[in-house]
């Protein structure tokens, strides 16, 4: 009886490692599926360790045994597009799987957030484009978020068990109709069914998209981990206060019974908003399986620093993301040429412009990565536009050109250059035949301003291939803009109807604005006479004309916020100063900060000096100018002699602004080592006189030149 109880316990013990090792195929195959024509098509799964695995295919039959994990993989040789029903055999021992009614066509990935994942029955042309959805040759996979990040409070038993293996969810490959088609993304069936019009070979594909995901969770991990500017992002992402805003907010809503809990709320909880979170539970279970190429929508949790109307986040770094993302693709499917096809985000109101104007730059940096315009197709207050039709066949358009070779025109007007002469602005445009307005009458969305950069509408009227811009508000045009607000009233199309990006430009002489902000040094303190001594007013004559350059200098300011100079706030961010400087919309920032905050360094200041810089210079990286923000490093000039020279705080301090300088990878200029023995300079020990501010005016035109 112990004998038999005994083997009864082992067999119980063993059994759900037999159950593991049973003959298996990665998720992603299932019946109806589709390969991808023309090149390797890899099938891997598990099976008992050593077990020798069998696979047919379209007359390839080809053998592998198990690894010692149980894992297996092989590669059928690439095949020419089919349309005819195969099946997939794995067989090992006495088991046999079958995949039925595969195709051999063009695979192609879908993935964002909410605007593409938004599903075809919610959309305009839904119910008819539903009806006609009827083709056997049309493959969707559609892979489900288990946790939608929705206004609600998840249960803990619920969240213990989600992970990166169990998170998306799928009914297998269907063949597009009715009932699949409606529940699919509406972007990705319309770029299909207008691949299939015109490829005439079967299409495939997968939809990956999550609502209000930030582009942080698409991104792999590994070149997360590589990235200086990215990695930062991994440590405790929920409360981390360099990840996206909204996109922490709405998790520690979905996370409240999590990070309550004293057992579990510091270990990283499970969330699709999470760093690399969506590309470990999607795209990493697809790989190796190639695709055709890529279909991107996203951006709306990431343009702003709230994800709604606050201020927009630093175009820079979206940029360096998106590379990241375009990267993480490439290197994935080991191609440097993957197609990557992406929607600028249209109008709302929310203020997109700085983001569309850096998806525009992006689709010009990156080799084989292509831009579709929407900006004709938002909502004015609806995040969520409901006409997908269009989006999914501007996708198809870029497609059909470059990834198909097909002679069409696949955008429309996209800015090359201008020409500006007395009154007038000469615009050029990449796709530039047939330039008129959508639906006829004039032209709308273009303004001109002049050197005081105030913008008035202006009229654009076709001439010889060209577009001429004129307005009777300016006489002689420095800036021009096209399409440039938040929800812009603009009908710029070409001969193919497509409408023109919004862009902006400025001329070769138009005046360039310097914003000096800083403390006593930069406000003239020390030159006797600040109105012609101090160092801003020194270097607008070192420059020149075509620069304008203003005095912000504030005495006594400082960095932190709860820094208190008797009963007054201490910090430049509470200044008059400091908000006349934004209205300036300068196009460069020159900051001298941090002397003053040795005087609470070590009561607060050292915990609240980088987060309270940060906080200054993202305001002005906010500015619809994109300026270049320079900062002094070390501290203003210490030295030997100094009031301060040798005060241990001070040493903390220039730590800080290294820092500071490296997270917001912003410009540093060294003020510090010019004026080592030139104590002289200084008469109060303290503040350069009229000749140490030119000095100063002269170290910055050489830096600016």
């Amino acid at each position: 009886m112990c004998r038999f109880l005994t083997r009864l316990l082992i067999l119980l013990v063993c059994l759900p490692s037999q159950l593991q090792a049973e003959l298996s195929l990665a998720s992603v195959f299932s019946d109806k599926m589709l390969f991808q024509r023309e090149q390797a098509v890899p099938i891997w799964g598990t099976a008992t360790p050593g077990a020798a695995i069998q696979v047919g295919f379209a007359g390839q039959q080809l053998t592998t045994t198990a690894s010692a994990e149980g894992k297996w993989s092989l590669s059928l040789k690439a095949m020419p597009a089919s349309s005819r029903d195969q099946q997939l055999t794995v067989t090992s021992g006495t088991k046999q799987l079958v995949i039925k009614d595969v195709l051999i066509g063009d695979l192609w990935i879908a993935t964002g957030q909410s605007n593409m994942d938004w599903q075809l029955n919610q959309t305009t042309t839904g119910k008819s484009s539903i009806a006609d959805s009827e083709d056997r040759q049309l493959r969707l996979l559609n892979l489900e978020g288990t946790l939608h990040p929705n206004n609600k409070h998840y249960e803990l038993k619920f969240l213990k068990q989600l992970n990166k293996d169990n998170y998306y969810r799928n009914k297998g490959w269907q063949q597009s109709g009715p009932q699949s088609s409606a529940n699919f993304s509406a972007v990705a069936y319309h770029f299909a069914k207008s691949l299939r019009s015109e490829v005439k070979v079967p299409v495939g594909v997968i939809n990956l998209a999550v609502g209000g995901s930030p582009i942080e969770a698409h991104l792999s991990p590994e070149v997360m981990q590589k990235s200086p500017e990215l990695s930062r992002l991994l440590p405790q992402w929920w409360k981390n206060e360099d990840y996206p805003q909204w996109c922490r907010q709405r998790a520690a809503l979905n996370l409240s019974q999590w990070t309550a809990s004293a057992d579990l709320r510091d270990q990283a909880p499970p969330h699709p908003f999470a760093p690399h979170f969506l590309w470990e539970a999607g795209i990493a279970k697809i790989l190796p399986l190639p695709v055709k190429g890529i279909l991107w929508y996203q951006g709306e949790s990431n343009a702003t620093q709230d994800g709604a109307g606050g201020p927009p986040v630093d175009p820079a770094l979206n940029k360096m993301k998106f590379k990241s993302l375009v990267k993480s693709w490439r290197q994935a499917w080991k191609d440097d040429s993957l197609p990557v096809y992406f929607v600028q985000l249209p109008g709302l109101n929310r203020p997109w412009a700085l983001f569309r104007e850096m998806q525009l730059e992006a689709s010009q940096e990156i080799p084989h990565a292509h831009m579709a315009v929407s900006i004709d197709l938002g909502h004015p207050t609806d995040v969520h536009p409901r006409n997908k039709q269009p989006v999914g066949e501007r996708l198809a358009r870029l497609a059909l050109k470059h990834s198909y070779g097909k002679d069409i025109i696949a955008n429309g007007p996209i800015y090359k250059r201008s020409t500006f002469k007395q009154d007038k602005v000469y615009v050029d445009f990449e796709n530039s035949k047939g330039l008129s307005a959508s639906g006829g009458g004039a032209i709308k969305g273009f303004e001109l301003a002049g050197n005081d950069r105030v913008f008035h509408p202006a009229e654009a009227t076709p001439s010889k291939g060209y577009l001429l811009v004129r307005s009777v508000k300016v006489k002689e045009p420095a800036f021009i803009r096209y399409a440039w607000a938040n929800d812009p009233e603009c009908n710029l199309v070409n001969a193919a109807g497509l409408p023109a990006s919004p862009f902006r430009a400025r001329s070769d002489t138009a005046t360039v604005r310097i914003a000096c902000i800083g403390d006593s040094i930069t406000f003239g303190s020390g030159t006797k006479d600040r109105l012609q001594n101090s160092y801003p007013l020194q270097l607008q004559d070192l420059l020149g004309k075509n620069y304008e350059v203003k005095n912000f200098g504030n005495p006594g300011r400082g960095v932190v916020r709860k820094s208190m100079r008797g009963k007054e706030k201490r910090a430049y961010f509470f200044m008059k100063e400091h908000q006349q400087a934004l209205a300036y919309q300068p196009d460069i920032v020159i900051c001298n900060l941090g002397i003053n905050d040795l005087m609470d360094w070590n009561r607060f200041g050292k915990d609240h000096f980088v987060s309270d810089y940060r906080s200054l210079l993202q305001s002005y990286k906010a500015l619809d100018t994109r300026p270049r923000i320079i900062i002094w490093q070390p501290l203003a000039p210490l030295f030997k002699g100094q009031t301060y020279y040798g005060n241990p705080a001070a040493e903390g301090i220039n730590q800080a602004i290294k820092k500071v300088s490296d997270l917001e990878n912003v410009e540093s200029l060294d003020m510090a080592s010019p004026f080592e023995g030139k104590d002289h300079l200084f008469p109060d020990k303290l503040h350069p006189n009229a000749e140490g501010a030119k000095i100063i005016a002269e170290i910055t035109a050489k830096y600016l030149n």
